[in-house]
């Protein structure tokens, strides 16, 4: 990408690359042979839109001289200003990564900037966001940085899945301020504590950077002006976790990114290793089809060379994502499917302050069942999704425990003008019992339950709410191992039509089970249940699990992303690799159209599909997709003859 003067460089990037060292007081030979022209050889490779270089990592030590904050003492030379110099010569930005919250050379130096556990012990690598650390290091020296080697930016790690609550005497003073409460809680068994986290939240957002803010973390609205949303995934089985931060990102109204690590860590104590270019190019492809940036990290030997085998993967996976470009780029989804992330059954159960812990197991559940099932997914959180409900033919609540009563009132008007609602989890029936025709009987407990599932049975653990139907029908009893219903007859699902829609109930945690066991038999019976759903305005889709559908648009085009999820052996704890990626298929989509369309073409490439438009319905077969394949439906009424 051609850097150009003014404007958000970010929201014109699409393809990038990130190197980080993560300098420390061990080092020896910093920047020692960094070569202007071996750099720029190695990145005319790969071509990126962007780079981003190391400025300070975790360790809290800079990989360049610093004066305002703590050089390593084994730099050599200078490898930022070369790496300036040459993104100067290839006409791309330069951002730095730089490492926020965590920084133990500070707190080496300043003890006082760091934060108190809740035992009045101190942690000696995390800063206070109440303390003078950002105002008298963390702002100097990115003015430092963007003054010395006028960069285009920075990528701040380290951020909110860093933060704590403190105990420290400023925060502990500041709280009694801000709420009048004379004694701040120490633990969530205390009273305040939902006070006490949220006021730590704001101190993080008065100290605020963009690394992971308002992802799938941070699911609050956007409410600082940040240009860009970014993040990374895990350096293993990341396809997984691209998933779910990326459709979320992308609700968020806000150009966004995702970085790959470029390797993986199969084990503790055992090598990294790079992966292989199949194994990058399925996890760009979750990226980009969702309508995202990616950038890959991978991390240059300490004395400042790249290596240039890994410099060769990293631009067969650029041609890879520069292929796919004009069909993912600037596009928007096409809604089909919303599932709810709700803040604050997030902020009632994360490990404060941001840390997922267990808190979206039932989120992710909810998608990957969903994606297994080839429905295409949006996330939102309850404001946004309360905004555009009407906009979704699904809409899925997930093992939800609190929610505005405006919302839920808006759920059934919903349901009443046509939605299709699919709800999970204990409290369904005491929350939503008349949109679901149902009543709460007698109080929930913890239970296996029974899930038939085409004459076999599925066994979903959890809280379990027995209901009595109130105008719904029942879709499953619960039934023993074998078969046998269970007596007294036990609804643990259920469908009512309210108005023009429907809206079905299961009153336990089947999402939450499903993230934890990823059962082909509960796959299946989350399949019937939108099956007996039969919502005219879906996609439907016959293709093996592992073909994930992608649905997006722009002005003249619908694009149906099929990502092949498949690895040419298991994976396992100990095997991360994706080694190669076996054709999958064959495809039929069937995708609601009201007129014949122009054209409809598979991309990148010349790769033929069959297509046919009647009644209201066009009808497309693929034969096998690779890593990622585009149906390319171009808009615009086609007289005669087949598309």
């Amino acid at each position: 990408m051609k850097k150009e003067s003014g404007g958000n460089w970010h929201a014109r990037s699409f393809f990038g690359l990130h190197y980080d060292l993560h300098a420390n007081a061990q080092d020896t030979v910093l920047g020692r042979d960094t070569d202007f022209e071996h750099i720029y050889r190695e990145l005319k490779k790969v071509k990126p839109d962007f780079v981003q270089y190391d400025g300070k990592g975790h360790p809290g030590y800079a990989g360049y001289p610093t004066r305002v904050g703590t050089p390593s003492p084994g730099i050599v030379k200078d490898a930022l200003k070369v790496w300036r110099e040459v993104t100067r010569k290839l006409d791309i930005p330069l951002s730095v990564h730089y490492s926020g919250v965590w920084d133990k050379a500070a707190l080496a130096r300043h003890p006082e900037w760091g934060r108190i556990k809740a035992d009045g012990s101190w942690n000696d690598i995390m800063t206070c966001c109440n303390s003078d650390y950002t105002e008298k290091l963390m702002i100097p020296q990115l003015l430092e940085i963007i003054d010395r080697y006028d960069v285009d930016g920075f990528w701040v790690d380290g951020e909110n899945w860093a933060m704590a609550p403190c105990w420290c005497p400023r925060c502990l003073e500041l709280f009694r301020k801000e709420t009048g409460v004379a004694r701040p809680p120490r633990s969530k068994e205390e009273p305040h504590w939902r006070e006490w986290l949220a006021f730590h939240r704001r101190a993080f957002e008065n100290h605020v950077c963009s690394n992971w803010l308002y992802s799938v973390r941070q699911p609050e609205e956007v409410s600082l002006p940040v240009d860009y949303l970014s993040g990374d995934f895990t350096p293993s089985f990341g396809c997984e976790r691209a998933a779910i931060e990326a459709r979320f990102l992308a609700s968020r109204g806000l150009t966004w990114d995702l970085m790959a690590w470029g390797f993986y860590g199969p084990a503790e104590k055992y090598p990294w290793e790079f992966k292989t270019a199949e194994h990058l190019q399925q996890e760009a492809a979750e990226v980009i089809a969702n309508g995202g940036g990616l950038f890959v990290y991978d991390v240059p030997i300490r004395s400042g060379r790249l290596t240039g085998w890994h410099q060769d993967i990293l631009a067969e996976v650029a041609r890879f994502c520069r292929d796919r470009q004009p069909y993912c780029q600037g596009t928007e989804s096409l809604p089909q499917a919303a599932l709810l992330h709700n803040s604050l059954d997030y902020y009632n159960n994360n490990d404060p302050l941001y840390k997922l812990a267990r808190a979206t197991e039932h989120v992710e559940g909810a998608l990957q069942s969903l994606l297994e099932n080839h429905c295409h997914v949006d996330i939102l959180n309850e404001k946004a999704l309360a905004e555009r409900i009407e906009e979704y033919p699904l809409v899925v609540l997930p093992e939800v425990e609190e929610l505005p009563e405006e919302f839920l009132a808006a759920c059934g008007r919903y349901v009443r003008k046509g939605g299709h609602l699919l709800v999970s989890g204990e409290r369904s029936a005491a929350r939503l019992g008349k949109v679901l025709g149902v009543e709460p009987e007698g109080e929930a407990s913890e239970r296996t339950a029974g899930l038939p599932v085409e004459r076999q049975v599925v066994m979903a653990t959890g809280r379990w709410q027995p209901v009595k139907t109130a105008g719904g029908r029942v879709l499953a009893y619960e039934q023993e191992l074998d078969g046998r219903r269970v007596e007294p007859a036990r609804p643990l699902a259920t469908i009512h039509r309210l108005g023009r829609g429907k809206a079905v109930g299961i009153y336990g945690p089947v999402f939450r089970n499903f993230f934890n066991t990823r059962s082909p038999r509960l796959r299946a019976f989350l399949g019937r249940v939108l099956a007996e759903m039969d919502n005219p305005h879906l996609i439907r889709v016959s293709a093996p699990p592992r073909i994930e559908v992608i649905l997006r648009r722009d002005e003249k085009r619908i694009l149906v992303h099929l990502l092949n999820r498949s690895a040419g052996h298991p994976l396992s704890n100990r095997n991360h690799a994706v080694e190669e990626v076996p054709p999958a298929g064959p495809v039929g989509l069937s995708l609601p159209l009201a007129e014949r369309p122009k054209r409809v073409r598979l991309a990148p490439g010349r790769g033929r599909c069959g297509a046919r438009w009647r009644n209201g319905r066009l009808e497309v077969t693929v034969a096998a997709v690779g890593v990622h394949q585009v149906v390319v439906v171009e808009l615009g009424r086609k007289k005669k003859g087949r598309t």
